[in-house]
C-alpha cells in the first residue's frame, strides 16, 4: 500500500538506491492514485538549493500524486551570499509558474544549529526571507528546524505569516509543541519516531491535533526501525504510520486517510 509522504528527496533516493528503484516507486504511486480516483496518497519533494528544481523535476518527472517545493537549506554556500541565492530561488519559482509547473510550497528553509553553517543571525535572515516569499506568493512554508526551537518560534512570531507553516521532521518534545501549535503550524514526523531514544517525540506525536498531523520519510534519511541506518524511500513510511496509529489508537487506514487529506489541503 502507498502512503502519503510529506517530505521525500526523490533525487537523493535515486542517488542512493538507483533510478530504476525510483521508477518502480513512481509506478506504484501512480497506480494508487489512479485506483483512488484522484484522492490518493501524495508525495512532496522539497528543495534544498535555490535552483535545484529543474534537475529534481527531470529526475522524477510529472505525476498526479507528486508535488514539488522550492527552498534553500541553510548551507555554507547559501549563507555566504544569501541575497544572490534568494534571487535565484525567486526566479526559479517564477519560471516554474510561467511554464504551468508551479511549486506547491516554499522550502525546506529554516534554522539548523546542529550543523551551524554560518552564524544564527545569517540563518535567521535567510529563513525570514523565505517565509516572506511564501507569504507573498500565498504558498505553504516548509520549515527545517534543528536545535533551534526558540529562534524558529521567534522568526515566525515576528513575521506573522498568513500562510500555512509545516514543521518538517519535528525534532522537539511536547513542551515546544504547544508553542508551534499556537502559531497554527502543521507538524510532520519522520522515521525517527521509531527510535528507542525518541520517547519525547512520541509524546508530541500523540498530542498533535489530527487535522495538523503529517508524516514523512525525509528520504533517503531516517529509515524507521528495524532498518535504521539504511537509505530510506517512501516505501518505508508504512512503519512510521503504524507507530503513529498506535500512539493515536487509530487503525492505520484511518490515519492514512487523515494525513492524505491534510496533505491535499496544504499542497493541492
Amino acid at each position: 500500500m502507498a502512503y502519503t509522504d510529506s517530505h521525500a528527496h526523490l533525487s537523493l533516493v535515486a542517488q542512493e538506491l538507483g533510478p530504476a528503484f525510483v521508477g518502480q516507486l513512481l509506478d506504484e504511486y501512480d497506480a494508487a492514485w489512479a485506483a483512488s480516483g484522484g484522492a490518493g496518497p501524495l508525495v512532496l519533494d522539497p528543495g534544498v538549493e535555490a535552483d535545484d528544481l529543474p534537475a529534481r523535476r527531470a529526475a522524477a518527472g510529472r505525476h498526479p500524486f507528486l508535488r514539488y517545493a522550492a527552498g534553500i537549506w541553510p548551507s555554507s554556500e547559501a549563507l555566504a551570499d544569501p541575497a544572490a541565492h534568494l534571487g535565484r530561488l525567486a526566479a526559479a519559482v517564477e519560471t516554474a509558474a510561467a511554464t504551468g509547473e508551479a511549486v506547491a510550497a516554499i522550502g525546506e528553509g529554516g534554522l539548523d544549529y546542529h550543523h551551524m553553517n554560518g552564524d544564527g543571525a545569517a540563518q535567521r535572515e535567510l529563513f525570514s526571507a523565505q517565509v516572506e516569499l511564501a507569504d507573498r506568493l500565498d504558498l505553504p512554508m516548509i520549515v527545517h528546524s534543528r536545535d533551534a526551537a526558540a529562534d524558529t518560534l521567534d522568526v515566525l512570531r515576528s513575521l506573522h505569516p498568513r500562510i500555512p507553516v509545516v514543521l518538517h521532521c519535528y525534532g522537539y518534545g511536547p513542551d515546544e509543541l504547544g508553542a508551534f501549535l499556537a502559531l497554527g503550524c502543521f507538524i510532520s514526523f519522520a522515521g525517527n519516531l521509531s527510535y528507542r531514544s525518541a520517547a519525547r517525540l512520541r509524546e508530541a506525536c500523540a498530542a498533535v491535533p489530527l487535522e495538523r498531523l503529517l508524516l514523512e520519510t525525509d528520504a533517503p534519511y531516517l529509515n524507521p526501525e528495524p532498518r535504521r541506518g539504511r537509505p530510506s524511500s517512501p516505501f518505508d513510511i508504512e512503519r512510521t504510520y503504524e507507530i503513529a496509529a498506535r500512539l493515536r489508537s487509530l487503525p492505520v487506514e484511518e490515519l492514512a486517510a487523515i494525513v492524505s487529506a491534510n496533505a491535499r489541503q496544504l499542497f493541492g
